[in-house]
């Protein structure tokens, strides 16, 4: 892995690591968790709904597939964990 590579991820760690990334997280959940089908007005909704919820779990999803994308990065690269 280049030290490039390497500042890139230590970056997002410690982003991880900050309480606003929790309180993000905690928002994002908290919003995804109040979307219900009955809500559903029309397909414009639906489609909004699915779009939005689309990205809220990219995002509360991010720090595991940073996580693991660093693991291929270190595998890939030969070097020891």
């Amino acid at each position: 892995m280049t030290k490039d590579e390497e500042t890139y991820y230590n970056e997002y760690f410690d982003l991880f690591r900050s309480v606003g990334w929790s309180q993000i997280l905690d928002e994002l959940q908290d919003r995804a968790d109040t979307y219900e089908i009955i809500n559903i007005e029309d397909e414009k909704t639906l489609f909004r709904m699915k779009g939005e919820l689309s990205i809220i779990n990219m995002l509360l999803g991010f720090e595991s597939l940073m996580e693991r994308c660093y693991e291929d990065a270190i595998t890939h690269s030969g070097q020891p964990e």
